[in-house]
């Protein structure tokens, strides 16, 4: 497997310039966004709204930084693997009984697995 990215939370977009930017030389890749079904679905976040997202880059290294103004909720906290034997490693998660969350969509599926304390990891599938 490879590391693919670390997603942390952070609650003041200002941050994305001032700390990562200015202070940590990282660049912004892209912005986007995820609904409040796939935030609720996958990050159990219980917000009504879209939840920013900036991708920020330095060497190797990739953040992947959501804006959560609501320092009372839950962090989307999570660190992404890529592997060329997702299914296998999904087989793997479920005969050990692990949790896993799989959220299909158009394009390709997210899966995302949990070890036993909670802490959360998204898997991608490369070629």
């Amino acid at each position: 497997m490879k590391l693919e990215h670390i997603g942390i939370s952070i609650s003041d977009r200002n941050e994305i310039v001032n700390f990562y930017q200015n202070i940590l030389g990282m660049t912004e890749i892209r912005k986007f966004s995820i609904n409040k079904q796939l935030s609720k679905n996958i990050f159990n976040e219980k917000t009504f709204k879209k939840i920013e997202i900036f991708l920020m880059k330095k060497d190797d290294l990739i953040i992947e930084i959501f804006i959560n103004q609501n320092n009372n909720s839950k962090n989307f906290n999570h660190i992404c693997f890529s592997t060329t034997e997702r299914e296998k490693l999904i087989s793997k998660v479920k005969e050990n009984n692990y949790e896993y969350i799989r959220e299909e969509r158009e394009y390709y599926d997210l899966i995302f697995i949990k070890d036993n304390d909670g802490n959360l990891f998204e898997i991608k599938e490369t070629k």
